[in-house]
């Protein structure tokens, strides 16, 4: 198949869109999925770590309500080791190029699908907003660590 077949000119010609893209799981560097996993794993425990006292006031939650189970942190871990999974299928689908179009995949997949879902679910919840700033600027850290490591893999 030539480039030509691979692609067609849509709008004024100075764009090209994929034709009939499909995400391939042989394409993900699975290697750089797990480093990216286990980068945003220490991530949030370096921001929780240094946010808990006020991440715990925010969310109403006291020590004893705050016991970590080492159930939790696997769950936690198979959640970004998927998160970074369908990332990398995101990055590959989208052909982001660049360092800086990983970066920017990453803030707009954090605006519009992240903190979105926080601001409203916390807000429904009856929380203020420390808390869905402390939890979104975790995950837009995340994302912007896997998609650092990712992007590193591509």
């Amino acid at each position: 198949m030539t480039d030509a077949d691979r692609y067609r000119k849509i709008g004024n010609g100075k764009r090209w869109r994929r034709k009939g893209g499909r995400m391939s799981l042989t394409a993900v560097n699975y290697l750089g999925v797990l480093l990216a996993a286990i980068a945003s794993f220490a991530v949030g425990a370096l921001w929780y770590g240094i946010l808990g006292k006020p991440w715990m006031r925010a969310a109403r939650l006291t020590p004893d309500m705050t016991k970590p189970t080492p159930s939790l942190f696997v769950i936690s871990f198979v959640c970004e080791l998927v998160m970074a999974l369908i990332f990398a299928l995101l990055l590959g689908h989208f052909e982001a190029a660049t360092f800086t179009d990983v970066l920017a995949a990453a803030f707009f997949l954090w605006l519009g699908f992240i903190a979105t879902t926080l601001v409203v679910n916390t807000r429904y919840q009856g929380f203020g907003w420390d808390l869905p700033l402390i939890d979104g600027g975790h995950w837009l850290l995340v994302l912007l660590v896997q998609g650092a490591v990712l992007g590193a893999f591509r």
